[in-house]
């Protein structure tokens, strides 16, 4: 009451500058009201920055939606991408996903908690800073939650249709869910680690485990190794987190090239075989040289080389001699047979036989032609027990008929599960574990990854 009593004893002129002032005051507070709303608007909308291939959005009717550079994002709406497609849409930010090909996901957000459902495919993630206490960014499967807070990875259906996630940097909080017995269970996957989630419905305790994997840069999936290798801010950091190496990692995308995985050889040369230079072959209308003529066209020779048959445009006058000379019996030269079943002498000539002028008078003195003994093969490397790396010594498979010789121990260096070991090519490497059911019948497999392929080492079904 006070401070309207002032107001009303001041002069018409100071009202005047009163009033005017508490407007401009107002038009502040709400062109800064407005700064800050637009600002978290640009920072919080979630945006489509890149498109490649087939791609489709839909919002949460299932209506198509315009496939645009920066088309916003509601929540509900869901993103799809056919064969060879690919798409990366911005969260917020601090926050970039990748949808991979012949993926979906689904998008939700209410104020600050964000929810990504990936139903199909692939998908990597970066976040660029640390969520705050009160953010919550999850990336669900059917069966797993992700809990993000500022690292980077990738989450996929294996081909199995197993969920997994490969953590690139920092530590991710993953939950696994059974939902035909409902047990729940948590654990933590660090940087260059990859977890599998396995479910079980025959038990109720146990029903849910996760398969845990520390992957060397062989075993980086493709599609990670492509989402980072040309942002060298991210490569750093992960090789930092991880121990990876940024240019085997970059060699490895190279040689994956998938075209050249699936060359057909060219018939030429088979491996072992001796080089054919200038031998003919017996078709069309080439010229050979027959060791072996059925109507008995030319005589062989003791020194197993045939009479030279004449050039294609001369008259052949050779008459057939159905029964050989009684002479010194030749020694036979082993003999190649190609693919149309006609044969030709060994294998190698050093220039095209020439052209005849006359028949032969002369015939040379037979040369002893040993046959070849091929090189025995080296029997196969059996380990020596002495040979197991440190910590594995608990005997899982040791088949020598067969090769097999897997076994699992504890890692002496970190003290942590070491998995699986096997001996391949004279020497221990990692294995990986699957188990699977259909039916009544459970498979175990045993596998390793080379050159970005999976490699069954030992499986075994039983009933």
């Amino acid at each position: 009451m006070a401070l309207i009593n002032k107001i009303k004893g001041l002069s018409k002129r100071k009202k005047i500058i009163l009033s005017v002032s508490a407007a401009v005051i107002v038009i502040a507070a709400v062109a800064v009201c407005i700064l800050i709303a637009n600002n978290n608007y640009l920072a919080t909308t979630m945006r489509l920055l890149r498109v490649e291939g087939t791609v489709n959005i839909e919002d949460n009717n299932g209506t198509s939606k315009p496939v645009m550079d920066n088309i916003r994002f509601q929540s509900g709406d869901a993103l799809n991408t056919g064969s060879d497609g690919l798409a990366s849409v911005s969260l917020d930010d601090t926050k970039i996903v990748t949808l991979q090909s012949d993926s979906r996901a689904e998008f939700r957000k209410n104020r600050k908690k964000l929810e990504l459902k990936l139903t199909k495919g692939a998908l990597f993630f970066e976040v660029t800073e640390h969520l705050k206490e009160d953010e919550v960014f999850e990336i669900e499967t059917s069966n797993m939650t992700a809990g993000i807070r500022g690292t980077s990875g990738y989450i996929y259906y294996d081909e199995e249709g197993r969920e997994a996630i490969v953590v690139t940097d920092g530590v991710v909080k993953i939950i696994g869910r059974n939902p035909d017995t409902g047990e729940v269970k948590t654990a933590e996957i660090r940087g260059g680690e990859q977890a599998t989630v396995y479910l079980f419905n025959d038990r109720t305790k146990d029903s849910v485990e996760f398969h845990l994997d520390k992957l060397s840069e062989d075993d980086v999936p493709r599609d990670i190794i492509r989402n980072i290798i040309d942002n060298d801010q991210l490569i750093d950091k992960i090789c930092a987190d991880t121990g990876w190496d940024k240019k085997k990692l970059l060699d490895i995308l190279n040689d994956a090239i998938e075209p050249s995985e699936e060359i057909t050889p060219t018939p030429t040369e088979a491996p072992g075989e001796t080089e054919v230079t200038a031998t003919p072959t017996p078709q069309g209308d080439a010229e050979i040289t027959p060791t072996v003529t059925p109507e008995g066209t030319a005589t062989p020779t003791p020194g197993g080389s045939a009479t030279p048959t004449p050039a294609k445009d001369a008259e052949p006058t050779l008459t057939p001699t159905p029964v050989p000379t009684p002479t010194e019996e030749p020694t036979p030269t082993p003999t190649d047979t190609d693919p149309s079943g006609s044969s030709w002498t060994d294998p190698e000539p050093t220039e095209a036989p020439p052209e005849p002028t006359a028949t032969p008078t002369a015939t040379p003195s037979p040369t002893p032609t040993s046959t070849p003994t091929p090189s025995p093969t080296p029997a196969p490397k059996i380990p020596d027990r002495d040979s197991i790396p440190s910590g594995y010594m608990e005997e899982v498979q040791w088949d020598e008929d067969n090769l097999i010789f897997i076994f699992w121990g504890t890692d002496d260096t970190t003290g942590e599960d070491g998995g699986y070991i096997g001996y391949v090519d004279g020497k221990w490497i990692k294995l990986k574990y699957k188990y699977s059911e259909e039916g009544n019948a459970v498979t175990e497999t045993y596998y390793y990854t080379k050159n970005g392929r999976k490699v069954v080492y030992y499986e075994e079904t039983y009933r």
